[in-house]
This record gives C-alpha cells, sequence and structure tokens, in this order.
C-alpha cells in the first residue's frame, strides 16, 4: 500500500487593513427625474487623496501657485496715459478702493484667496468645486461660502428666463436683455436636502423644494453657486483620472511593504518531516507563533517542533517499530526580492501622476535632481503654460460675474504670480540703459525697493531726469568758461573778476 503525503499550510490568521474604494452614494434614490448622476463617485475621488502619496502634493502645488500670491485689482486701462481723462482716473480710483473692499469682507472667517482655495482643491480631486454667493439687501454680492463638493450635485437646465446684463458700449455702460438657462444644484448631508440656484438666476427659489416661488419667505430662500469645474460637461472630470488604477496598485503595494516590515522576522520557510507528523499541540504552537511573529515584543523567540515517528507494525503480531523523524526547515527567502516591493512601480506612477497635472518634480519637493538654471527653466514654463493660464481663468469668471453685479467698470481683480527676476542681475543689464539717458530715476524706484527691501516714493518731476542729462548739467556748472557761452547778457565786472578767478584755478589745476 503506497504512502500518503499530507501538506498544511501555516500562515498568519489577521487581515490587514486595506483601503475602502466604494463608497455608498447618497443620492442614489434621486437620480432620474432633475438630479443627474456623476459619471465618477465623488466622495471616492474625494479621499483618494488621503491614500495616495503624490495626488495630495499635485493639488497642493496648484492652490498654492495659483492663489498664493494674493489677488488684487488691476486698471483696465493706461492710468499713466497722457490722453486719459482726470474723470476717468478718479472713477478708477473710487472703483479700485470698493473692489479692494470687497474682496477683503467677502468672508469674515478666511479671506477669500483661502475659500477659492478650498473649492480649488475640490476641482482638482473631483473635477468640480463649489462656493455658495450671499447678497446684501441691495442685491449685490457680498458674502461667500465654501460648499464641499462630494456633497453636492448638479440639476437639470430649467427653462429659459430672460436676464438683464450690463455692458460697455463706447466705454459707456448699457443695459441688454437676454434669454438664458440656468441650472440648479441640491445638497445632501444626513438625509437632509438643501437647494441652491445657479449665480445670476433671478427667480426666487424654495430652498427646501428647488421650486421658484415668488411667495417663499426670505429666510427659506436659496442662494446661489458658483461651479468651477474642468471641462465643458455637466460634471467636471479630474485631470487624473485616467491614473486612478495607478494610485490603487501604488496603495496596494505600500499595504505590501508595509506587511513586508511589521512582520519582517518571519522569513518564509518551508517545513518538512520526514518519516513523521507534526503532533497537533506542534502544529497549535505554530499557528499562534506565525499570528504572534508581528511586534518588537516577539523579535527574539525560538520555535521548536515536536514531531512523531510513524509507526509500522513488523512480520509477527506484536513486533512494532517507529521510524526515525527527520524534521527539516528550508528557507525560501531567495525567491523573494529583498527590501522593500516594487519601489520602480511606485516611481512610475509618481511620474505618471505628476504628468497629469503637468507638474516637474520641483513642485512635489522632489528636486535634488536640479541646478539653478533648469530649477528656474522648470518654474518658468510651469508658469507660463500651467498657472497664469489657471489664473486668468478663475478671475475671468469672477470678474465676469461679479463686476457688473458691483457696477465696476474700470477695474478688475487679478491674481499675483511670482516674481522670477534677480534685482542685482536686473540692475547690471539696466546699466547701459542708464548711461545712455534711457531711464529715468523713477523708473528704476521699484527695483531699488526691492533691492532694499521697503518701498520707495516716486521722486517729483524736478527731479526725475535722465542720469546724463543730470551729469552733463553739473558738469557744464562746473566749467567758467561754459557760462561764458550760455550767458546772454555781457557779465558785469565783479562777476568777470570771479569768473577769471575760477579760470587761473582751473589752469593752475591743467598745468599741475
Amino acid at each position: 500500500m503506497a504512502n500518503k503525503m499530507k501538506a498544511r499550510v501555516i500562515k498568519a490568521e489577521n487581515a490587514s487593513a486595506t483601503t475602502k474604494q466604494i463608497y455608498d452614494d447618497p443620492f442614489q434614490s434621486s437620480y432620474g427625474d432633475d438630479v443627474i448622476e456623476p459619471p465618477y463617485n465623488l466622495k471616492e475621488l474625494k479621499l483618494i487623496g488621503e491614500y495616495s502619496t503624490i495626488l495630495q502634493q499635485c493639488v497642493e502645488a496648484y492652490r498654492v501657485n495659483i492663489l498664493g500670491f494674493g489677488m488684487v485689482p488691476d486698471y483696465r486701462f493706461d492710468y499713466n496715459a497722457k490722453d486719459t481723462p482726470d474723470e476717468q482716473k478718479r472713477a478708477a480710483d473710487a472703483e479700485w478702493t470698493r473692489l479692494e473692499e470687497f474682496y477683503r469682507y467677502l468672508n469674515y472667517d478666511e479671506e477669500a484667496e483661502t475659500i477659492l482655495g478650498y473649492a480649488l482643491e475640490d476641482r482638482e480631486k473631483m473635477g468640480n468645486g463649489y462656493v455658495e454667493i450671499l447678497r446684501d439687501g441691495l442685491n449685490r454680492p457680498a458674502g461667500m461660502e465654501y460648499v464641499d463638493g462630494q456633497y453636492v450635485r448638479v440639476c437639470k437646465r430649467t427653462v429659459p428666463e430672460e436676464v438683464e446684463y450690463t455692458i460697455t458700449e463706447n466705454g459707456q455702460p448699457q443695459k441688454i436683455k437676454r434669454w438664458r438657462t440656468f441650472r440648479k444644484f441640491v445638497q445632501m448631508i444626513n438625509g437632509k436636502k438643501v437647494y441652491f440656484k445657479e449665480y445670476g438666476d433671478p427667480r426666487i427659489m424654495d430652498s427646501r423644494t428647488g421650486k421658484f416661488d415668488e411667495s417663499t419667505p426670505e429666510n427659506l430662500r436659496a442662494t446661489e453657486i458658483i461651479h468651477f469645474k474642468i471641462g465643458s460637461g455637466t460634471y467636471g472630470i479630474p485631470r487624473w483620472v485616467g491614473h486612478i488604477v495607478h494610485q490603487y496598485g501604488a496603495r496596494k503595494a505600500e499595504e505590501l511593504n508595509y506587511l513586508y516590515f511589521k512582520q519582517g522576522r518571519h522569513t518564509p520557510a518551508a517545513i518538512t518531516i520526514s518519516n513523521g507528523m507534526l503532533t497537533e499541540d506542534s502544529y497549535t504552537q505554530l499557528q499562534e507563533y506565525m499570528n504572534d511573529i508581528q511586534g518588537v515584543d516577539n523579535a527574539h523567540k525560538f520555535l521548536v517542533l515536536e514531531a512523531e515517528g510513524i509507526t509500522q507494525k513488523g512480520l509477527k503480531p506484536g513486533d512494532e517499530s517507529t521510524t526515525p523523524v527527520k524534521v527539516e526547515i528550508k528557507s525560501l527567502a531567495e525567491i523573494l526580492q529583498q527590501d522593500a516591493l516594487f519601489l520602480e512601480y511606485d516611481t512610475k506612477s509618481r511620474d505618471k501622476l505628476r504628468s497629469a497635472f503637468r507638474l516637474p518634480p520641483i513642485y512635489t519637493g522632489e528636486s535634488k535632481d536640479y541646478n539653478k538654471a533648469t530649477a528656474d527653466t522648470a518654474r518658468k514654463i510651469t508658469e507660463e503654460q500651467v498657472f497664469e493660464p489657471e489664473r486668468q481663468a478663475i478671475t475671468g469668471k469672477l470678474n465676469t460675474l461679479f463686476l457688473p453685479d458691483l457696477e465696476i467698470y474700470h477695474v478688475k481683480a487679478a491674481l499675483k504670480g511670482p516674481n522670477f527676476g534677480d534685482p542685482i542681475e536686473t540692475a547690471n543689464a539696466l546699466t547701459p540703459f542708464i548711461n545712455a539717458g534711457a531711464a529715468v530715476p523713477n523708473d528704476l524706484r521699484d527695483l531699488l525697493g526691492q533691492v532694499l527691501g521697503k518701498e520707495l516714493e516716486a521722486l517729483p518731476d524736478e527731479y526725475n531726469v535722465p542720469f546724463p542729462v543730470v551729469l552733463n548739467s553739473l558738469q557744464q556748472q562746473s566749467n567758467p568758461l561754459a557760462l561764458l557761452t550760455k550767458s546772454k547778457e555781457p557779465p558785469g565786472q565783479s562777476e568777470l573778476i570771479n569768473i577769471l578767478k575760477d579760470l587761473r584755478d582751473v589752469l593752475e589745476e591743467v598745468r599741475s
């Protein structure tokens, strides 16, 4: 009769904590009639940044470089042009102050750039970001609040509504009317729905039902939403959504590496027993050993195995013998990769996600291969191709929506960017222009202020003269002969004596 062989697999019973990737959608029963279902699970997109090792850095780089330098007013015309009327300048100065105060007090707890930054992070993670706009008693925008995009859904467009707009024609504001369709938005938190209307919709909406009703009490009227999205669809699509599989794969690789180090004391091995079998007590102890192998408290333990030999019957009755048992532990560590696993996979995943944001590694803290020249080039290209167009898109939307309601026509809001110039290098480059008389002092006051670290006032007009002109004037004043040639009237006797004395001094200096 052939001998039978039995194999048992011993492994740790505790399962590792894994990432939850599928989230319930609270709007699942509301899609169909009015509410439009998003193409992706928004909550999953919002939370994946907490599991990724690179996504949050890319989103943070966008927020800091687009909004982090501040928002300032800017003139829509050449303020210093000679043909600019003083009346237009006074109107622009007043609007400048109003626009500054408007953005300063949009939110009493945070700056406007901070609130917009929250919406920008949502837009980069989910493709959609929202801010709520509150109006004052004069129906002007006066407040801004952040709205968490994972709880907001877009509704179908409403029937067309005739809306009044203000445009400028020949520099003068004109009122026009046009038909436009608007969307509704609905927010659900803990089962409670709240409706919003799109910014600019003049109709009164009930925030509880989403219906347009003129008799709605003022405290129940829906406020307005501004929707920042990526793309032209009903919902925005994250720019990195094509790399979502890599993010999940990188997360699983991280979990595998975590378990590798957490249970790293255990060497993968095969335990072979010849001519015997493990006792039940040894099997139980081996299972407990595997379960308790993790943690520093179990770093130094010995494994003792007990095996029983196989009893064989002899030819004669009562003649029995036990075979000698041989236990061997054969290491399988050589078939595994050394150290952490999938490091190259993780590196490629990070590179792919950065490429989706069009960011060089220097913006995510990986700058070991950069020098000053390559770093400056990378920053300038990214500023030109990524950040500045994004600033223009955001301020363009805000200016288009806010400024007509605020009756501001001569100034606009602008987001500042970084200054890549080196004041010392700029000063060296300006030296030939200064010597040629192509620059006046006021042209250089801002640059001098950067070098000195403080703001400098502009010089009066009588001192705002090119340097060669001033130098030439000083040289002529120190030359007594120039006074004779420039004087239109003959000098008096005393003046002539002084000129001759000065001429004598000059000749003595030349002779010496």
